[in-house]
Formats: structure tokens, sequence, C-alpha cells
């Protein structure tokens, strides 16, 4: 191969490289762009320090595994690679909205805490925790098939996301 061929095979991957972190930022600015407006029973829960029962927290938790129940089928469809533009857009918002859902639990500080103790004093109660753990889980996963699709994390999101619906059951 000659000197200039290397050059330009180079400047093409080069410029392939450059190209795909531009695009995997750009989900991640949209996925970043998160929030949501409207009031939602999981306000409040991220200031609070102990002892949440389940009687309380499972309207929270309906509310998040209605939104992993709204972001599986287009997410699934990403996979197989057969989305269309509106099932991107609606895995986008259905994302946005989880992890609004779980920033107003407070859950995702909590279960990454360096704090000894701090998931057992907030959420005492056995379901609630296994649903927190097991969504927030789902919520990470999911975030992976959006930035980069794939079967591996489409996978082990939906283990995670049926894992919460079991726990939710269990919410008393």
């Amino acid at each position: 191969m000659q000197h200039w061929e290397l050059e330009a095979s180079h400047t093409a991957d080069t410029r392939d490289v450059i190209a795909r972190g531009i695009a995997l930022l750009a989900v991640l600015v949209i996925i970043a762009g998160c929030g949501t407006d409207e009031p939602t029973a999981c306000e409040g829960f991220a200031a609070r320090k102990l002892a949440i029962t389940g009687a309380e927290y499972r309207g929270c938790a309906g509310e998040i595994l209605a939104t992993l129940d709204s972001i599986e089928p287009p997410l699934r469809e990403i996979v197989a690679e057969r989305a269309s533009d509106e099932d991107r857009s609606t895995a986008c918002r259905a994302y946005r909205t989880l992890r609004a859902l779980i920033r107003q639990t407070g859950i995702e500080d909590d279960y990454r805490s360096m704090r000894p103790g701090t998931v057992i004093m907030k959420w005492p109660n056995g379901p609630v925790s296994s649903f927190n753990s097991a969504a927030f889980n789902a919520s990470v996963q999911y975030m992976a098939v959006l930035a980069y699709p794939n079967r591996d994390n489409f996978a082990q999101g939906v283990r995670a996301h049926d894992d919460a619906r079991r726990s939710y059951n269990h919410i008393r």
C-alpha cells in the first residue's frame, strides 16, 4: 500500500470514529435534556430520608412501571432494526419521562451512595427496595440501547423490567 493510500485510509477511519462520536453525543444530549413539568406521584421522595412505605410509594412505582412498559416496544423495534422515526421519538420521550421519575424518587443517588445504610433506612420495605433496584437497572440498560442499539443490553433491560414488575406486584 502506498503512503498516500494509508493516509487516506486513516483519514476515513478517523472521520468514521468522529461521526460515531458525534452521533452518540447527540443521542446523549437528547436523553439528558429530560424533564417533565407535569406533577407526578413520585414528587417529594428524593427529599425523604426515612422509611418510605409501600402504601405511599405504590402510585409512584406504578408510574415508573407504566413508563418502562411504554419504552420496551419501541426499543424492541430499534434493536430489530425495524424502527420508524416515530418509534425512536416514542422511545426517547418515554426515556426522558423515566429519568425524570427516577430523579424525583432519589433512587439513583440512593443506590449509588457510599453512605452505609441509606437504602435500608429510606427504603426499608423489601418489595419497594427490590422494585427500585430493578427499575433503576432497567433504565440503565434501556439507556444503553438508545445510545447504542444492541440485543444484549435490551435483554438485560427486559429481565430487570420483568423483575420490577414482579416486585411491584408485592408492594402493599
